[in-house]
């Protein structure tokens, strides 16, 4: 088995070792090296310095991990919301909202009683279409307002979730801070 010297990259001093060791301590100031060799140089580096890289690249791969995690729950909210989305006759879409379910099928409900009531004195089987007003305007105060109480309940467990995330994401970011 041959011996060959190199470095300590550490202190400098000169270190005879074997062909076939990987880690050696320098017995000068005690740093722990990692040899490395190509087919023209043989050098050493401090595993300090190498497990300072591995816990950046690691504090990198978390960073990436829980920016995708954000981008992910951003992406489900969106396709969770837009089903939960109200959309009006001319395109406009917009958030459920309790109260504007019930003036809506107040005022489609009203409107089914009033034709019901102009009709039944008119020409009473068109009362029949005053009774699938009134079923309308009840269905789309219930279907609405329940939308409506179930997208504030998903939008603030989204909110919840993504602000986690972000927690975790200025803790990797600013450790120091916490």
């Amino acid at each position: 088995m041959q011996a060959e010297t190199v470095i300590c990259s550490a202190c400098g001093a000169p270190l005879t070792i074997p062909e076939t060791v990987e880690y050696v301590a320098c017995r000068y100031c005690q740093a722990q090296l990692h040899v490395q060799r190509n087919q023209s140089v043989v050098f050493t580096e401090v595993l300090q310095s190498l497990q300072k890289q591995t816990e950046r690249i690691a504090d990198t791969t978390d960073v990436l991990r829980i920016q995708n995690e954000i981008a992910l729950l951003d992406r489900e909210w969106e396709q969770q919301s837009a089903g939960l989305m109200v959309h009006g006759k001319h395109g406009r879409v917009s958030v459920p909202d309790k109260t504007s379910a019930v003036v809506g099928g107040t005022v489609i409900t009203l409107f089914g009683l009033f034709w019901t009531a102009m009709a039944g004195l008119m020409f009473p089987p068109m009362a029949l279409f005053g009774l699938l007003f009134i079923s309308l305007g009840l269905w789309n105060t219930f279907k609405v307002h329940n939308d409506a109480g179930r997208y504030t309940q998903l939008r603030t467990l989204h909110d919840q979730k993504r602000q986690a995330l972000r927690d975790q994401l200025q803790m990797l970011n600013h450790p120091e801070s916490h």
